[in-house]
């Protein structure tokens, strides 16, 4: 069994949602086909945006889906608009299999770092900005040799240089 972690931003932070839902779905497709649906499980954190998106491909496509909630799925999802409860709540009863982090709330913080540890490697939709849950993720990813593909970026490969912080200083060259 061969286990790919989905990760990424908030729909917040993409310019054009419907693009990189779009590149959600190819990436699932692309991926499923690639290992084959029968030995393909993917591991989605339950989040809005980027989890629902690639945990709805993977239920309208039958392949295998972990989902990963922090909370318990009602308190997941309390503060969430009615469809996207309801896509969450479909995708919940479909999972091929669960991970919930509550009642262990030291767990709930690191849901993602769960999510990449029982993953092969792990594609993160990611907008480069160096700061969140998303960025901290991957610098955990890479920290642990997993490899970090760029979701948004044709699956190149992230690396330490790519999520390394710059102070914003710069020498004088004289």
């Amino acid at each position: 069994m061969y286990k790919i972690g989905i990760i990424g931003h908030s729909p917040d932070h993409f310019s054009d949602r419907q693009s990189v839902q779009r590149t959600v779905v190819r990436t699932i497709d692309r991926l499923g086909l690639q290992y084959g649906e029968s030995e393909v499980v993917f591991n989605i954190a339950g989040e809005i945006g980027i989890g629902l998106w690639a945990s709805s491909e993977c239920l309208n496509r039958i392949y295998k889906y972990h989902l990963f909630l922090p909370y318990s799925l009602e308190d997941t999802c309390q503060h969430w608009y009615d469809d996207q409860k309801s896509t969450l709540d479909m995708n919940f009863k479909h999972a091929y299999s669960l991970t919930t982090c509550y009642p262990n709330t030291e767990w709930a913080d690191k849901s993602y770092e769960l999510l990449i540890d029982d993953s092969n490697f792990v594609v993160c939709f990611w907008t480069g900005r160096k700061q969140g849950k998303a960025y901290d993720a991957i610098r955990y990813a890479l920290r642990t040799n997993k490899l970090a593909l760029h979701g948004l970026d044709e699956l190149k490969l992230i690396t330490n240089i790519d999520v390394k912080k710059t102070s914003g200083k710069r020498r004088n060259k004289k």
